[in-house]
């Protein structure tokens, strides 16, 4: 924190920019030692070619998000706002003829629109308190392990069944963390977060993006396969997971602050955003089997495919959150308490669901001071369920030219599936259903082959 970067030298300590001794341009070091091996193994058990067992393993590597790179253009120097005031002196032209020390920046060229293409000189001046965005300095590349462990048995001559364990970790995943969080404190107010900042007022928010990030996945995976014969050929599957991360895996662009409690990055274990402990889906093509003597009929009555997808999913998960900065840190994300049973006794109509999902009687705002007692992603949302039916056929009228005509009804059966409940406390629908996936949808269409 004491490093001062030589690149601007008036900027606040602890900053380093492009340019700086021994600060890589693109912000962290490259990987050179990226290792990322994969094995593959397959094996005839039965000897008959019609059970096997596969196995794989792999290391994958990645980068942070290249947007990240705007938030640092978007501090200071680059991105601060300088506010004067005008006056006879000062013109459109230049409005800079009357503010102490001139221009600010200095213009080295026009993009290609015309705008001006600005470098803060090495002197600039930084308006305090700054708001940096930075890598840490052991900011390295994530990687994922992955593995697969599949049993298939060929049954009869056209079915197949097939078992497979899939699981994966995700390690130095991109985590941004608030580096200069002022700590809980339930005698303070919101007004004075900042002052409150240990590094303030040179500086304001620190936002470093650091390899903090972790994830764990396990899977059993069951599928069936009846391959293409006599025009039918159906495809199904059922897949038990679970996903667990500490919210860097979930929905992180390295853009900003991701972590809850900047001291404890354990606070955010839970459920990912997107995991699904069971996911149903089938999938079938029909060749109708109707024919005729008459090339009229058979043209215009025969030939047609009916095909189907069933997706059935259990509810993604939510996490109850008070709305409210009642840790007085300026972080967002912080938690409810709760207070009572959050569940329902009895059967429920959809209505009543939609009014009240949870008993928001069984949860209060964080105590003043806290983050909240309950975890992230705790509960979960409703399921749903989806079926989609299509109708088309192939209308050849030329050696290399056919039309298709497609009929589909999307959510055919016009199932309603809810969204998850408002899940903030201060929120006035707190508990209310407010949304739902689309109704039925019917689409005919037309389709050049060629």
């Amino acid at each position: 924190m004491d490093a001062q970067s030589r690149r601007f030298v008036n900027a606040p300590k602890g900053v380093l920019y492009a340019g700086d001794p021994g600060l890589p341009d693109g912000g962290y070091d490259t990987g050179w030692g990226n290792f990322g091996p994969r094995l593959g193994l397959a094996w005839d058990l039965t000897g008959d070619g019609k059970t096997s067992m596969r196995l794989g393993y792999g290391v994958f590597f990645d980068r942070s998000n290249t947007i990240s790179t705007n938030s640092q253009a978007n501090q200071g120097p680059f991105g601060t706002v300088v506010e004067f005031f005008g006056n006879e002196k000062n013109s459109m032209a230049n409005p800079y003829a009357d503010f102490p020390g001139g221009n600010p920046f200095r213009v080295i060229g026009f993009d290609a629109v015309g705008t001006e293409v600005l470098d803060p000189p090495s002197d600039v001046r930084f308006v305090l308190p700054h708001r940096p965005h930075v890598y840490a300095r052991d900011m390295r590349n994530s990687y994922t392990q992955a593995w697969k462990l599949t049993l298939e048995r060929q049954i009869g001559r056209d079915w197949v069944g097939r078992m497979a364990y899939a699981g994966s970790k995700g390690t130095a995943l991109v985590s941004g963390r608030d580096f200069n969080s002022p700590f809980p404190d339930a005698r303070a107010s919101t007004a004075t977060t900042n002052q409150r900042r240990p590094l303030y007022p040179a500086d304001e928010r620190i936002t470093i993006i650091e390899p903090a990030g972790v994830s764990i996945y396990h899977s059993l995976q069951l599928t069936a396969e009846k391959r293409l014969s006599q025009g039918l050929t159906l495809l199904g599957n059922y897949t038990l997971a679970k996903t667990i991360d500490n919210n860097q895996g979930s929905a992180n662009k390295a853009t900003g602050t991701s972590v809850t409690d900047p001291y404890n990055q354990k606070f955010d274990r839970g459920p990912a955003d997107y995991d699904l402990r069971h996911v149903f889906n089938f999938s079938g093509i029909w060749e109708i089997p109707v024919r005729f003597d008459s090339r009229a009929a058979q043209f215009f009555a025969g030939g047609w495919n009916l095909t189907s997808i069933v997706a059935w999913r259990s509810g993604f998960p939510f996490t109850v959150e008070s709305g409210q900065d009642n840790a007085r840190t300026g972080q967002g994300g912080q938690r409810a308490d709760m207070t009572g049973d959050p569940y329902f006794s009895g059967d429920r109509s959809r209505g009543e669901q939609v009014e009240e999902y949870l008993r928001r009687s069984a949860f209060a705002l964080n105590q003043l001071g806290t983050y909240g007692t309950l975890g992230r992603n705790t509960f979960r949302g409703p399921g749903s369920f989806n079926l989609d039916l299509g109708l088309h056929k192939d209308f050849p009228f030329a050696e290399h030219y056919k039309v298709q005509f497609r009929f589909e009804m999307f959510n055919a059966f016009n199932n309603v599936s809810l969204s998850p409940p408002v899940s903030s406390v201060a929120n006035r629908n707190f508990m209310k259903i407010t949304s739902a996936d689309d109704p039925r949808i019917l689409q005919f269409a037309l389709r050049l082959q060629f």
